[in-house]
């Protein structure tokens, strides 16, 4: 984050140059013959669509009561025929009991050169429509007509709101391109707030006086402070793999209001502290329903009287949770309704349902804490100021100096493991003022590991007979769970195993499903592949990655995985009498680094009295890479994938003895 108070001395005024401006008129309604001609755009000649400009222009309407007021102005040039779905617009507003939203003044056309000549097919009223997304939300929807590739489509629209205190993040990046982009918010001198460039575009802001003028029944001059923003040529923030949220780097402007001093009117302090967020919380539905009566008195009762181990107690009290209120998809951090309610019904939202968990908790003599956090899909916590604006929320409990968290809306999480969606890297203690300090980072106790054993006998017709057993702990535990469950039936698992593994699956057994630790044990046959008298297999029997997925050779956007992971597989694989090794892969240990520690991998073989042993280890010791660290992940993921895809070379004939290799260090 960048603040623009420090930028403001050193910003640089941005004017359009006379060939853009002969390019692009900024006139809604008129159009350029560039533009209707234009068939490409040469900074991302692959571009389905471009913004020609994007105008977003924010003030407040200062009159017997304050408003805040957007206009947007967009023009779109359609590329390609996928492009056309940038002609289907969604304009989302917000209501509650104190305040609303109107969304009006709708204008939008299409314009496409027919027989040389521009036709203008305007949007009729009657196509605009209006759905209700939850209690707050509406959604606007309109799709613009005769949109197709070589049309230019405009549209704008106005919002009016009274949520005086929330300025919407402005953003001049979006999916495709953008040839200009312009923002302009003036604020009034009744104000004080915190402004800040967003994402990972620095972005020139120019900062000046202004005036405006009351629109009340008391006309009077005003001061007021006004941001501009001018952007050419902004790069598409594309959807890259691996990402948690792709707006976490979508640049803009954001502003936070801090206080509102309006005299003879109105007088009002926005939450600028976590102090302040922990107070308004603390008045919330969240904060009455924490504290709420644990509605399965009897329930925790008989599992506190079963048992005296105190992790086996917070696991059962999570299981009882889990098993008799079902999540219902939505997060929230206040519960929409009783939890009670949700508890008497079986079905409710993440807060209701970790409100029962927290009252079931204390009941049992712990001391439940609410981590309040955003999942993954929504984006990160800002790290520079307060917010009240947090999805959700899990529980955390202390037991002989250790930090444990739970959450009650996957059935399929335990003591320690939690959805991939909520282990995200800042979360924060409800409670804590200090900003500096509560801070949680739940990767840190996402670490797992994955122990694999096979035990696989070649016949002599050729097949390999193996048994493997499983053991994951958290997360990858977490993951056989899912796995499991997602296949609906125990066939069905086999099914996937099966086409994914290239194998005939003959036993199964799971243990361990929804907790901490899976073990999994398999009974399987495997065809190797043949080429005359020689056969080839895998060091693994299945490899543990087939291709590298960081192919692409430009990265731009950091690599996120779900957690941290270490691999061990073991193989010892029987070979009868007429086999023997005619050749090894050679061995390798390799890490990789750039300034800190991205991944090791090793494999070694050994043969003995007609065993191949082979060690494969692979350690992935984090879950975020930067783009300047790709081309080193993009490097070590292929060598990996060499690894995986290399085969031991097995000839049927007379007794020979295997090439001797040595151990190869690669740093």
């Amino acid at each position: 984050m960048k603040s623009l108070p420090l930028l403001a001395a050193i910003a640089l005024l941005w004017q359009v140059s006379a060939a853009s401006a002969q390019e692009c008129s900024f006139k809604y309604g008129n159009l350029s013959k560039e533009e209707l001609l234009m068939s490409s755009y040469a900074p991302d000649p692959n571009a389905e669509a471009v913004f020609l400009y994007d105008d977003s222009y924010l003030n407040y309407d200062v009159g017997n009561k304050l408003v805040l007021e957007l206009y947007r102005t967009v023009r779109i040039k359609v590329l390609k025929s996928e492009g056309s779905r940038w002609g289907d617009v969604e304009i989302d507003y917000y209501s509650n009991n104190n305040a609303e939203e109107y969304v009006s003044d709708i204008e939008a056309a299409s314009y496409n050169l027919v027989n040389g000549k521009e036709v203008k097919t305007p949007l009729k009223k009657q196509f605009i429509f209006e759905e209700e997304l939850d209690k707050n939300t509406r959604r606007i929807k309109f799709s613009i007509p005769e949109v197709r590739e070589g049309s230019v489509i405009e549209y704008r629209y106005r919002v009016r709101s009274e949520f005086i205190g929330s300025i919407p993040t402005l953003y001049v990046q979006h999916a495709i391109p953008v040839m200009h982009s312009n923002v302009d918010v003036t604020i009034p001198w009744c104000f004080t707030f915190q402004a800040e460039i967003c994402g990972d575009i620095q972005l020139d802001v120019e900062r000046m006086l202004a005036y405006g003028s009351s629109t009340g029944s008391s006309k009077f001059r005003y001061k007021a402070t006004r941001y501009v923003c001018k952007t050419e040529n902004v790069p598409a923030l594309k959807e890259e793999p691996y990402v948690w949220c792709t707006d976490d780097h979508r640049s803009g402007l954001r502003f936070e209001i801090n206080d509102l001093e309006y005299p003879g009117y109105l007088n009002k302090h926005f939450t600028t502290t976590w102090a302040e967020v922990n107070d308004l919380l603390e008045h919330t539905n969240f904060g009455r329903f924490f504290k709420m009566q644990n509605p399965f008195t009897s329930e925790v009762a008989e599992i506190v009287a079963r048992t005296d181990d105190r992790k086996q107690q917070l696991h059962e009290i999570l299981k009882l949770v889990q098993s008799r209120v079902t999540w219902d998809g939505y997060y929230r951090l206040s519960p929409q309704r009783s939890p009670a309610k949700a508890a008497e019904e079986g079905r409710g939202d993440s807060g209701s349902i970790n409100c029962i968990l927290a009252a079931a908790l204390r009941d049992a003599g712990f001391t439940p804490k609410a981590l309040l956090l955003n999942p993954r899909s929504y984006g990160r916590l800002p790290e520079t100021f307060a917010t009240d604006n947090i999805r959700t929320f899990v529980i955390m409990v202390m037991l002989g100096g250790e930090s444990l968290y739970l959450d009650g809306t996957d059935p399929h999480t335990d003591v320690g493991t939690l959805p991939p969606d909520l282990l995200v890297d800042r979360a924060r203690i409800y409670g804590i003022d200090n900003p500096a300090g509560g801070w949680i980072d739940l990767t840190r106790q996402a670490r797992s590991t994955s122990h694999t054993q096979i035990e696989a006998q070649l016949t002599p017709e050729g097949e390999l007979v193996c048994t493997q057993k499983e053991v994951a702990t958290k997360q990858a535990a977490y993951d056989t769970s899912r796995s499991y469950a997602r296949s609906e039936s125990r066939e069905g698992f086999i099914q996937t195993r099966e086409q994914e593994a290239d194998i005939t699956v003959s036993e199964l057994s799971i243990k361990g499903i929804d907790t901490p630790e899976t073990c999994l044990t398999l009974t399987f046959r495997k065809m190797p592949e043949t080429a005359g008298e020689r056969l080839y297999l895998h060091p693994t029997v299945v490899p543990y990655l087939t291709e590298n997925p960081f192919t692409a050779r430009h990265r731009s956007l950091p690599v996120e995985f779900s957690y941290p992971k270490q691999t061990q597989i073991s193989v010892n694989i029987s070979l009868p009498e007429g086999y023997f090794v005619e050749e090894f892969p050679k061995p390798m240990r390799m890490t990789a680094c750039r300034g800190s520690l991205i991944g090791s991998l090793q494999l070694d073989y050994q043969e003995q009295e007609r065993i191949i042993r082979c060690r494969f280890e692979f350690d992935r010791t984090r879950f975020r890479y930067t783009p300047d660290e790709y081309d080193t992940l993009s490097s070590f993921y292929g060598f990996l994938a060499d690894l995986c895809n290399s085969r031991i070379v097995i000839r049927k004939g007379s007794e020979n003895t295997a090439p001797a290799s040595d151990g190869n260090t690669l740093e």
